[in-house]
C-alpha cells in the first residue's frame, strides 16, 4: 500500500478543510482559511525569490521591493474604494453617523500608511517603530476583518453551489421603509423564493417563513409585509409561516426555531438574508441549535463597505472578552515604549 505523505506547505489547509468538516458555522473557521491562504502565498513567494536571488542579488531584492509597493498600492486602493463608497452610501441615502464607519477606515489606513512612509523615508527610526507597535493591535483587528470578508464571500457561495435541500427557509426581515418593502428586504425574499424552489423541484415539501417584528415606526409586522409580498409574487400565503415578534437577528432566528420546532422540523433549515449579513447569521443560527446553514443575497455595492464593517464589529462585540483579551497584548510593545518615553523625559 502507497502512503501518501504531507507536506507542511499544506498543513494549514488540512487544518481549514477539517474545521469547515466539523461545523462551518465557527468565525475560526474562517481564520484558517486566511491562515492558510496567506501561508501558501508566503510559500509561493519564497520559491519566486529564490528563484529571482538565483537568478541576480539586485533581482531579487527588486523582487522584495515590488512586492512591497503592490501590497502599499492594494491598500490604498481598498482604502479608496471605502472612501468613495462611504460618500456615495451618505449622498444616496442621507447622513448617519453608522454610515460614515466606510469613510473613517479607508482615512484610517490612509493616514496610518502615510505616517509609516513618512518615518521610513525620513530615517526616523523612533516613528517606525512608534508606527510598528501601533501597527500590532490595527493588525489584529485587520487580519480578522480579511478573515471575515473572504470566508463571509466563500461560506454562503459554497452554500449556495452545494448546500443540502432545504426542509425549511427562513427569510430574515430588514425593516420597512413607509410600510412597504425596500429594495434590499426583496432581493433577500427573491432569494428565499428561489431557495425555497430549489427544494420542491428536489422533491422536499419545505415549510417557507418570513421573520420580523414591528417596529415602532411601522404600521404592519416586516414578517406581514414580506408574506404579502411573495404572495403578490405568486407564491401562496397558506404556505408560509409568519414570525412576527423578533427585533433583532439573535430574536429571529431562536422565534423561528420555535416555530419549526412547533412543526417538528429537524432536517436542514437555509436562513436567506443579505450577502454582507449572511456569516454572523450563520454564527447566530449555530447558537440558536439551528441545523443548517445561511444564503445572501446580493447588496449594493456601496452600501456593502460599511454593512460588512458594522457586522465585523458586532462579531467582534460578541466576543467581547476574547477580543480583549488579545488585544491588551498586542498593545503591550506600545505600553511599554510609552513608559519608556515618559520615564526618559521624566529623567
Amino acid at each position: 500500500m502507497m502512503l501518501v505523505s504531507i507536506g507542511p506547505e499544506i498543513i494549514p489547509l488540512v487544518i481549514f478543510a477539517v474545521s469547515f468538516a466539523l461545523e462551518p458555522r465557527k468565525f475560526r473557521t474562517g481564520l484558517y482559511l486566511l491562515g492558510a491562504l496567506a501561508w501558501l502565498a508566503a510559500i509561493v513567494l519564497g520559491w519566486t525569490l529564490a528563484a529571482a536571488t538565483t537568478v541576480d542579488d539586485q533581482l531579487g531584492g527588486w523582487w522584495l521591493l515590488g512586492l512591497v509597493v503592490v501590497g502599499g498600492l492594494t491598500l490604498i486602493g481598498l482604502a479608496l474604494f471605502m472612501i468613495v463608497a462611504g460618500i456615495t452610501l451618505v449622498r444616496r441615502e442621507g447622513l448617519r453617523p453608522t454610515r460614515l464607519l466606510s469613510m473613517a477606515l479607508g482615512l484610517l489606513v490612509l493616514g496610518y500608511l502615510g505616517w509609516l512612509a513618512a518615518a521610513i523615508v525620513s530615517e526616523n527610526v523612533a516613528q517606525v517603530m512608534w508606527a510598528i507597535w501601533v501597527g500590532l493591535p490595527l493588525s489584529y483587528f485587520g487580519f480578522g476583518f480579511t478573515a471575515f470578508v473572504i470566508y463571509g464571500a466563500a461560506y454562503p457561495a459554497w452554500m449556495v453551489r452545494f448546500g443540502p435541500a432545504a426542509d425549511a427557509v427562513v427569510v430574515l426581515g430588514s425593516g420597512l421603509i413607509g410600510g412597504a418593502v425596500p429594495p434590499l428586504l426583496a432581493d433577500r425574499l427573491r432569494a428565499g423564493r428561489r431557495v425555497y424552489a430549489h427544494a420542491v423541484t428536489s422533491g422536499r415539501h419545505p415549510l417557507l417563513i418570513t421573520s420580523g417584528g414591528q417596529g415602532p415606526d411601522e404600521p404592519v409586522a416586516e414578517a406581514v409585509a414580506m408574506r404579502d409580498f411573495l404572495a403578490d409574487d405568486g407564491l401562496e400565503a397558506s404556505s408560509i409561516l409568519v414570525e412576527d415578534r423578533s427585533r433583532n437577528t439573535s430574536e429571529n432566528l431562536a422565534f423561528s426555531a420555535e416555530l419549526l420546532r412547533a412543526r417538528q422540523v429537524t432536517g436542514p433549515v437555509a436562513v436567506v438574508t443579505s450577502d454582507f449579513h449572511a456569516l454572523r447569521a450563520a454564527l447566530l443560527m449555530r447558537a440558536a441549535g439551528i441545523k443548517g446553514y445561511t444564503v445572501g443575497a446580493r447588496t449594493a455595492r456601496y452600501f456593502w463597505p460599511t454593512a460588512v464593517i458594522r457586522e465585523y464589529a458586532a462579531v467582534l462585540r460578541d466576543h467581547f472578552w476574547l477580543n480583549a483579551v488579545m488585544v491588551a497584548l498586542t498593545c503591550i510593545p506600545l505600553v511599554l515604549t510609552t513608559v519608556q518615553a515618559v520615564m526618559n523625559r521624566v529623567g
